[in-house]
């Protein structure tokens, strides 16, 4: 039986679009009594969290987050048993190709983990860096460039030699202060270089996005739409390359077998009791997944002015 650490955080209020500070309207609510990450159960807040959307770009965001100390705390205890190394082909390897330059492309990988996109992107770069919140051995053995440690909605050290490419998967839904997130990121790119991004996009939700299992992650605090990637574009000087709705990258990788015991497991998600005994004897909650030909991703490639 898996046993779960009970953990309390503090939430804070989020009034405003943490993107463009526009505006926003009620759109949904998460109904579940509590978070799970990692070995972590976190309650959520009495009368669960309201899902907003952004009048001006259609951003969806939490109305309450939990504060940056309990974030960080939680995310430095439990990521690696969250976020392991991935085998095979990376997912988007096939998509990023043609954005690479002729010659030996500059590439940062911003929430590179464990090192699969890059060590798969290394036969076509030159300097080989990554960005995340925290260190991993596997990573740091395939870094040529730089390793930066640090938040994007924050201030953090870098060489201010600016990349050819940015890659970002499933990283912009994390973003606390999400524009300064972007202005980071934008920063990150050299004149002419391309930002790829991959992360859940709201709009391709049907149902009560209060049971999304992308708005029922403690980690993940805002969603995007093809909306939300156009303002950032108009406002921070970018080109809208290339923009396509996608299943999730882990989803595309599945072979068959774990493709049905995702299906299965999303089955028993629907069933309270089944969901609760998955939990206590696996320790993974079915409600956090997806199935397995959910298109509710979105891609999108810009280029910096």
């Amino acid at each position: 039986m898996s046993s779960l650490q009970q953990e309390i955080v503090q939430y804070v209020a989020v009034e405003r679009c943490p993107l463009c500070g526009g505006a926003a309207h009620s759109k949904a609510r998460l109904q579940r009594h509590s978070y799970h990450f990692g070995q972590f159960c976190i309650a959520l807040p009495e009368g669960g969290i309201e899902l907003r959307e952004c009048g001006r770009c259609a951003l969806l965001f939490k109305a309450l987050v939990p504060s940056r100390a309990d974030i960080n705390r939680v995310l430095s205890a439990g990521a690696t048993d969250v976020w392991r190394p991935k085998t095979g082909l990376h997912p988007a390897l096939a998509w990023i190709g043609p954005h690479l330059p002729a010659t030996a492309a500059d590439i940062l990988d911003v929430g590179a983990s464990n090192g699969d996109l890059l060590r798969q992107l290394a036969h076509r770069a030159g300097r080989l860096s990554a960005l995340d919140v925290t260190s991993y051995a596997q990573c740091a053995q395939i870094v040529t460039g730089e390793y930066i440690i640090g938040e994007l909605d924050d201030e953090f050290a870098w060489s201010q030699q600016g990349y050819d490419i940015v890659t970002a998967f499933d990283v912009f839904e994390h973003f606390w202060v999400a524009q300064t997130a972007v202005a980071n990121v934008v920063g990150l790119v050299r004149s002419g270089g391309r930002i790829i991004v991959e992360t859940g996009d709201w709009t391709q939700v049907a149902g009560d996005l209060g049971r999304w299992y992308y708005c029922n992650l403690f980690e993940h605090q805002i969603f995007w739409c093809r909306r939300s990637f156009e303002w950032m574009c108009a406002e921070f000087g970018l080109s809208m390359l290339e923009c396509r709705v996608v299943n999730h990258k882990g989803r595309r990788a599945m072979r068959a077998p774990r493709k049905f015991a995702s299906w299965v497991m999303t089955l028993l998600a629907r069933n309270e009791l089944a969901s609760r005994a998955v939990l206590a004897a696996t320790g993974r909650d079915p409600g956090l997944l997806g199935g397995p030909s959910q298109e509710d991703h979105i891609f999108v490639v810009m280029r910096r002015s």
